[in-house]
């Protein structure tokens, strides 16, 4: 399994605190079947995290340190970006990274909205070649409201992340209720773990995926885990199924189901 999301550098944002510890989550992504990761250390302009350059470095001296300690687990290079009408410029200037130096940009959105210039934001990174990926949008409040926001975004070109953790019930039941609607809908293309400790909060993977092949079945979910970001790191062309619309719960059935869901 590829984990296209986790916070694992030690020192760079709010994931790993030391080399130690980033070596205890990579021991623990291996005993649950993950052997190739992509560091997505936060982005937030005004934060001071560092410029891409220097998580090249650090990145290179933990993946020499997993070798040397016999870690049969390699760690690409990314970067969660949350979201800005800058990104593009944050990008010439060196501050940011595509994941694996690909076409491919992790983008976070706010937990909570969905900011005006997103659209523009998707227009001049697709104008660029670059294709967003939506972090874990199951977790956005808007998107809870309304599936086919994703969906939108998608046939713009953009494709989205799972948390893994979501399908757990881990960030509430609105949250889990929303990655499976994402799930059958064909609106999500890779999952990350967002691991940002070694804790089975995490890496209870195997849970997760029994959840994902029992709604989309093995072959979506085999597309989904492994052979999407391994075209990342090739460079190949990453073909989609066609996402499907959402039906909005309305009126009377609305009211009925949130009962059921309480």
């Amino acid at each position: 399994m590829i984990d296209l999301h986790c916070h694992i550098l030690p020192g760079v944002d709010d994931g790993a605190n030391s080399l130690e510890e980033a070596v205890a989550m990579a021991r623990m992504a291996k005993n649950n079947g993950i052997f190739t990761m992509f560091a997505t250390p936060h982005y937030i302009e005004g934060m001071g995290y560092e410029d891409a350059n220097s998580v090249w470095i650090i990145l290179e001296k933990l993946n020499s340190e997993l070798e040397d300690r016999g870690i049969d687990v390699k760690i690409f290079q990314g970067r969660e970006v949350y979201s800005s009408p800058d990104v593009l410029k944050l990008l010439d200037e060196g501050k940011i990274s595509t994941l694996n130096k690909s076409k491919y940009m992790l983008i976070e959105l706010p937990m909570h909205d969905i900011p005006m210039y997103i659209d523009t934001m998707i227009y001049n990174l697709r104008l660029k070649g670059i294709i967003p990926i939506i972090a874990h949008p199951e977790r956005n409040t808007k998107i809870i409201e309304d599936p086919n926001i994703l969906y939108n975004f998608i046939s713009k070109g953009v494709l989205a992340q799972l948390n893994l953790p979501s399908l757990l019930g881990r960030y509430g039941k609105r949250v889990k209720r929303t990655a499976e609607i994402l799930l059958k809908h064909d609106m999500i293309h890779f999952i990350g773990t967002d691991a940002h400790r070694p804790s089975e909060r995490y890496y209870a993977v195997n849970e997760a995926l029994i959840i994902m092949n029992d709604l989309i079945g093995e072959e979506k979910t085999s597309k989904i885990v492994e052979n999407n970001s391994e075209k990342i790191i090739s460079g190949n062309h990453i073909d989609i199924d066609e996402p499907k619309l959402y039906e909005l719960e309305r009126g009377i059935k609305k009211f009925f189901n949130s009962l059921l869901k309480k």
